[in-house]
C-alpha cells in the first residue's frame, strides 16, 4: 500500500480537478426581463437560456447575483468561471475569453421623455452639453463614447428602473442601455410607458456574449460552444424572452 504514497498528491489533484469541472460558477447582474435579482422568484430568460446549454453540457450550474463590477471582478480574479452575458469591448477583450457566438443579441437605445425635443439619436449625439445617464462599467458604443456630452455612471441594482425616474424628474436630459427591452420592461413595471420615449440608435446591434476567465476557458469553451449551437438550434432566445413578458 505504501507504494501509492507518491503517487496520492496527483491523483488528489486529478480528482478536484474533476470535481470543479462538474459545476460551472456563473455571474450574473440585474438585466430584467433578462435577469432578475432573485431567480427563484420570478423566472429570468437567460438563467432560463442558459439551464438548456448546461444540460447539453453536463454540468450543474451555481449562480451569484452581482452588480455588475463586482461581478467583472471576480470573473478577472477567477472567483467565478464565467459572466453570464457581457458585452465586448478591448479591455474585456484582453481579460476574458469570448466565444464564437453571442447568447443573444441587443439593441442600443437612449430614453428621454416624451415631452423632449430630441426625436433622434442624432438629435443627441450632436449636442455638447448634455447629461446622459449611463450604466457604471457597462458598455458604451462607439457613437456614445464619441459624443461630447457628460456621461454620468449610475451603479448598483435596479439601474433602468432609478434612471428612468432620473430622466423623468430632469436629473439626466437623456439615459443610454445598451438593451431596448430593460427599459422597455421597466417602463412597463412602473407605469412610466407615458412619460418617457425610447429612441433606437440605428445600426447598433451589440451582442452578448456568456464570457469565462480564461482559466475556465480551458476547461468549458469548447464543450460551451458545442453546447449553445445545439440549444440555439432548437431554440430562439428572442421567442423565450417574448414568452416571458407576455407572461408578467
Amino acid at each position: 500500500m505504501l507504494k501509492w504514497l507518491p503517487l496520492l498528491p496527483g491523483l488528489l489533484s486529478f480528482f478536484a480537478i474533476t470535481t470543479f469541472a462538474q459545476t460551472l460558477k456563473i455571474g450574473y447582474f440585474d438585466l430584467p426581463p433578462h435577469t432578475f435579482p432573485d431567480d427563484k422568484a420570478r423566472a429570468s430568460t437567460a438563467i432560463h437560456f442558459f439551464d438548456k446549454v448546461a444540460g447539453e453540457m453536463g454540468v450543474q450550474v451555481e449562480y451569484r447575483h452581482l452588480p455588475l463590477q463586482r461581478l467583472l471582478f471576480m470573473v478577472k480574479h477567477e472567483q467565478l468561471d464565467a459572466a453570464l452575458f457581457l458585452a465586448s469591448n478591448p479591455e474585456r477583450n484582453s481579460l476574458f475569453i469570448f466565444p464564437a457566438t453571442p447568447l443573444f443579441q441587443a439593441q442600443s437605445v437612449y430614453v428621454v421623455r416624451a415631452d423632449s425635443v430630441f426625436q433622434t439619436a442624432g438629435d443627441i449625439n450632436k449636442e455638447s452639453a448634455l447629461k446622459i445617464g449611463v450604466w457604471q462599467g457597462g458598455y458604451q458604443s462607439n457613437t456614445l463614447l464619441n459624443s461630447k456630452n457628460r456621461l454620468i455612471p449610475l451603479s448598483g441594482n435596479n439601474v433602468a428602473a432609478r434612471a428612468l425616474e432620473l430622466v423623468f424628474n430632469r436629473r439626466f436630459d437623456a439615459f443610454y442601455s445598451p438593451d431596448k427591452y430593460a427599459v422597455e420592461f421597466a417602463a412597463r413595471q412602473n407605469n412610466m410607458q407615458d412619460y418617457i420615449r425610447i429612441i433606437p440608435i440605428n445600426k447598433e446591434i451589440i451582442p452578448l456574449f456568456t464570457v469565462f476567465n480564461k482559466k475556465s476557458a480551458a476547461l468549458y469553451l469548447k464543450k460551451f460552444e458545442q453546447a449553445q449551437k445545439k440549444v440555439k438550434a432548437k431554440h430562439n432566445y428572442d421567442a423565450l424572452l417574448e414568452q416571458q413578458l407576455q407572461g408578467n
